[in-house]
């Protein structure tokens, strides 16, 4: 290994090694204060809150993420239809930068520790502000784990808050609650664990992404590896989701 390259990796380890004291220290902070208020505002004016979690990084807008927006909508129309007044706040799980995502992977990769707690402080003190008030997390993918690890700190809120997950990792912890509603299709192979079709995707993706880019269809990485099966409709989760209300409202 030449200097040069070695100067180049030691300058990537300490920005990421600064990213994620700026991501435990700042950043998570900051998004939990963001979030709190965001939440006060909608309590304000409704009985339930549905707070969304997009996949992926976790930094899709509500109004762009048409993977799971069109599903989070039906469900908001199906509490209405029960007399409850109700509000979306979305949670974002880091920034869209390289340095942000890079600093994120750490809580990733241990079923998000600390930005889970932040989360779920931040939904205590809403309700005990508002403890008539009604809270359902959703997150799909990556979301759907991050809420999991949620509603393990969480449990004590079981009259106040449920959770809908879709399509999280086969490696998420799997957290054991009524509260919760978990969904994965039979087809998709992030799910179910499907590691031959998954590391194939793998390898696909890097083509995938140049074939689009100088076709002029510009998609990210993260595009590029989507995994086969790892989409969700409403008319697939409906029927679950729907008893899941009924049930729980």
């Amino acid at each position: 290994m030449n200097k040069k390259t070695k100067i180049l990796i030691s300058v990537f380890v300490i920005i990421s090694l600064l990213s994620i004291l700026w991501f435990d220290l700042v950043f998570l902070k900051n998004n939990g204060n963001t979030f709190k208020k965001e939440l006060m505002m909608a309590g304000e004016n409704s009985d339930v809150v549905i707070v969304f979690n997009s996949g992926g990084w976790g930094t899709v807008p509500f109004d762009q993420a048409l993977d799971f927006n069109p599903i989070i909508n039906e469900t908001k129309e199906l509490i209405e239809s029960k007399n409850y007044k109700v509000s979306i706040v979305q949670y974002y799980r880091t920034q869209e930068n390289f340095f942000a995502k890079i600093a994120s992977l750490k809580e990733a990769l241990f079923n998000f520790p600390d930005s889970s707690k932040v989360f779920s402080d931040r939904i205590d003190e809403f309700l005990e502000k508002n403890p008539n008030d009604k809270v359902i997390i959703a997150g799909l993918s990556n979301g759907a784990s991050f809420i999991d690890a949620a509603m393990e700190e969480l449990k004590d809120k079981e009259d106040n808050v449920w959770a809908i997950e879709l399509g999280a990792p086969f490696w998420k912890k799997n957290t054991k609650s009524e509260n919760i509603i978990s969904l994965n299709n039979q087809a998709d192979i992030l799910a179910n664990g499907k590691l031959g079709q998954i590391i194939i995707s793998l390898i696909k993706t890097p083509f995938v992404w140049m074939y689009n880019n100088i076709s002029g269809n510009h998609i990210s990485l993260t595009q590029a590896m989507h995994d086969s099966g790892h989409d969700y409709y409403w008319q697939q989760v409906k029927d679950d989701i729907t008893s899941f209300v009924n049930k729980e409202f």
